[in-house]
């Protein structure tokens, strides 16, 4: 087995791919200071932190490429993509579709541009006892693919395990994507999800008080963006359409207020991207394995689609790079419980270490768990023969935290298969 990391924090779990999932709570002694980051000179109030040294993501000597070759190439990938997730839903056991959808409609950004679609992942009773009265916690999930691929049915496995274990209804965002639609637009999408839901949390049988948010790469980004732009709006009130701190559209403030019961009890974050002011080349030369990170093709069409040059200091942004947000606005906007898995060959590891530490340092109680000797995004491996009972049982892991914040005890029938399955490996084994 892999040994832990020094720069971890003490509730950092290193666990084998298929090893069964233990709880972790988070230490009582906390982290060493981060010296990081320091705030904005100019600004004593500003939402964001600047880094010492902000480096520009993108080679600044390299030419900027085209929106409509940036475009044909998101074009061409998702079609790829989509091929490569009709593989991996083949793998047993076969995951859920949704039971429904809902729409929200953009109009008020642009003519014709496309709703965001909610995805619904109920339980097998759910519409009986949502009609007597009964309220489910909800688990909104952000798809991951750079802002720029992916769709909102790439997470049915985690889906499935969350209706198992934990008796919520999933609902998975189709937020809007770069290119076609860059920053703030995915993050103002998944804010109004949000807002939606709990504004029609009694329709919909949902309790908007027990409320989890989860995300996998950029949607794990999302998963913390979201809570703290909806802590910004709250207490900043909504003022200028033209300052990008602010939501600008007149259905996000009315959204807004009618969505005051709204909690948020819990993050489940899958390799989150949390600094977008280090470059990408940075971040392959300090990990584990660069041969193994993310091939910088991707890297450069993630990049440029959802920060576009010129480099206006959006980088630095919490609603950009949650991991350089300010001390009392993580304490404010995030949630008391966090969980984290981060990939040992992934380039985004060494800034989940960090903030994980971090989090932990304000108290937080954040559960992080390193998946040793896995890429960026392994639970998403397009072969359909590969071990998913495994790749579930981290997912069993995060459901046991959603389950302590709902408060929800015991747990269910895959419990037992999970046992099952775990003594058919010792036995083999032995």
């Amino acid at each position: 087995m892999s040994e832990p990391l020094e720069q971890f924090p003490t509730s950092i779990q290193i666990i084998e791919p298929g090893d069964p999932p233990s709880s972790a709570s988070a230490s009582s002694s906390p982290a060493p200071a981060l010296p990081h980051w320091q705030a904005s000179s100019e600004d004593p109030d500003s939402k964001s932190f600047r880094p010492r040294s902000l480096s520009h993501h993108l080679h600044p000597s390299h030419p900027a490429p085209s929106r409509w070759w940036l475009r044909a190439q998101a074009t061409f990938w998702r079609t790829l993509m989509s091929c490569s997730m009709f593989l991996h839903d083949w793998a047993p056991p076969r995951p859920p579709v949704p039971a429904f959808t809902r729409s929200i409609s953009t109009e008020y950004d642009r003519p014709r541009s496309p709703p965001i679609l909610l995805f619904f992942y109920v339980p097998p009773d759910y519409f009986t006892r949502s009609r007597d009265g009964h309220r489910y916690p909800v688990v909104i999930n952000f798809h991951g693919g750079g802002f720029s691929l992916g769709n909102a049915t790439d997470d049915r496995y985690w889906a499935n395990v969350v209706l198992q274990k934990v008796d919520a209804v999933v609902v998975s965002v189709d937020y809007r994507r770069a290119p076609e639609f860059p920053f703030p637009t995915p993050v103002d999408d998944s804010v109004d999800a949000v807002l939606y839901l709990a504004a029609h949390a009694e329709e919909l049988g949902l309790d908007p008080t027990k409320v989890a948010l989860s995300g996998f790469s950029a949607g794990a980004n999302l998963a913390f963006t979201v809570p703290l732009r909806l802590n910004f709006h709250t207490r900043k009130g909504l003022m200028s359409n033209e300052d990008l701190n602010l939501p600008r559209w007149p259905s996000t403030q009315k959204l807004m207020e009618s969505a005051t019961n709204l909690k948020i009890v819990n993050i489940v974050a899958f390799y989150p991207l949390l600094d977008w002011s280090l470059s990408r080349d940075s971040k392959r030369r300090t990990s584990r394995k660069p041969e193994k990170t993310l091939p910088k093709f991707f890297a450069d069409l993630f990049d440029y689609s959802y920060l576009p040059p010129p480099d206006t200091m959006l980088h630095a942004s919490p609603f950009v790079s949650p991991g350089l947000a300010p001390d009392n606005m993580l304490t404010e906007g995030l949630p008391h419980d966090i969980q984290i898995f981060l990939c040992e060959w992934d380039m985004l590891l060494k800034e989940g270490e960090i903030f994980a530490r971090r989090l932990e340092r304000l108290g937080k109680n954040i559960i992080a768990t390193l998946v040793p000797e896995v890429v960026h995004g392994w639970d998403k491996h397009p072969d359909p023969w590969r071990d998913q009972k495994a790749i579930d049982a981290f997912y069993a892991k995060a459901c046991d935290g959603l389950r302590e914040s709902f408060g929800i005890e015991g747990g269910d029938k895959g419990d037992k298969e999970e046992d099952s399955y775990d003594e058919e490996k010792q036995s083999g084994s032995a």
